[in-house]
């Protein structure tokens, strides 16, 4: 019986031996890749929890309640005298005159009450009752046609001061009779009451409109000389 017998060639010798190594390193050199491959991917951030400090004002508590209000019962006191028409038939009777009559008291004298004007009220009436004219609108400005004198005060008298021009502005009514309405310079505070007495006394021509009286406001400056 023949054998048959198959020499191996020295090549495939060292292939077969050096096969595995090589398969064995590929693989350890594969992994070692991979790692550094896993290594080298960035890794997503981490979420960030931010805190923020919120201030929150709380709003204003409600006012207060008001305070109960104590209602005050005020019991009507019953009149002392009663009458009790329980049982009188149809009560009382009562008769209307048509024609009601009112009665008088008899009083024998009344005293009238003493009533004062000032020039105050005497220049509100005058100034209801008729329109204020000025001088310059008057057919002839008024010409004073009486004064009275009166002396100086005595403060007057001591300075030596012999001619004293004050200025007052005027009512002047449709008779003729001055009232001040205000005294603008009186020079001295001792002269407002001289001229208030002048003015009392003191009579003008009557302010005339187209030939009729009126009444006048005029601004007079009044001298008061006292050379004598």
């Amino acid at each position: 019986m023949a054998t048959l017998s198959l020499a191996k060639s020295p090549s495939n010798t060292v292939f077969s031996l050096i096969a595995p190594w090589c398969i064995s390193a590929i693989l350890v050199a594969s992994l070692v890749y991979l790692l550094h491959v896993l290594k080298e991917t960035p890794e997503p951030p981490e979420a960030t929890l931010v805190v923020r400090k919120l201030d929150v004002a709380l709003p204003a508590p409600p006012p207060p309640p008001p305070p109960p209000m104590k209602s005050t019962s005020q019991s009507s006191e019953a009149s002392q005298t009663s009458l009790n028409i329980a049982g009188l038939g149809d009560g009382p009777q009562v008769n209307y005159a048509d024609k009601p009559k009112m009665t008088l008291p008899k009083v024998q004298s009344l005293a009238l009450p003493e009533f004062t004007m000032d020039a105050k009220m005497i220049q509100q009436r005058l100034a209801l009752d008729m329109p204020l004219m000025a001088v310059e609108k008057l057919d002839q400005v008024p010409q004073v046609v009486k004064q009275k004198y009166f002396p100086p005060p005595l403060s007057i008298r001591r300075k030596g001061i012999k001619r004293v021009s004050t200025e007052v502005e005027l009512i002047i009514d449709q008779t003729g009779k001055p009232y001040i309405k205000r005294i603008t310079d009186p020079v001295y505070p001792e002269m407002v009451e001289v001229i208030r007495n002048w003015v009392e006394h003191a009579r003008f021509s009557i302010p005339k409109k187209d030939g009729k009286p009126v009444q006048a406001i005029y601004l007079y400056g009044i001298h008061f000389n006292y050379g004598r």
